[in-house]
């Protein structure tokens, strides 16, 4: 199986830009019914993550339910900032924007079967292989 990537409370927390860091903080302190709301959103994430690389059947699942596969940590991780930014009220950058949709096309292509993800151990992704060819001797 290849690599998987546990995205966690502490793991998010800590790629937070420091500004979006400190204004959760205060956000949580102002509203004590959403201390675990960040819990909830990287749940609901790892399931939407999770299922769409069950969905083909070239994949197989980690063991572990808190990971997602390691080509896609990046598109989990912006998915979790992007949702809880949105429920604080934050305006993100257009770039940002663009993160949210690369992420969203990701999860689309892996669950359609366009994008493989690559579960078997150490051959990276993506991988090019050439065809196999019988050879002709003339």
């Amino acid at each position: 199986m290849g690599a998987w990537t546990e995205l966690s409370a502490d793991v998010v927390r800590n790629a937070f830009p420091t500004d979006l860091a400190t204004l959760y903080a205060s956000w949580v302190d102002a509203n004590p019914a959403k201390a675990n709301r960040l819990n909830e959103i990287i749940a609901e994430v790892l399931r939407t993550f999770r299922t769409a690389v069950e969905a083909n059947p070239a994949n197989r699942l980690d063991e572990n339910p808190d990971t997602v596969p390691s080509t896609g940590f990046l598109h989990a991780l912006h998915t979790v900032i992007f949702s809880i930014g949105m429920e604080m009220g934050v305006q993100f950058a257009p770039e940002v924007y663009g993160l949210n949709v690369q992420a969203n096309i990701w999860l689309r292509m892996v669950q359609n079967g366009g994008i493989p993800v690559d579960t078997t151990e150490g051959e990276g992704s993506p991988s090019y292989r050439p065809p196999e060819r019988e050879r002709w001797l003339l």
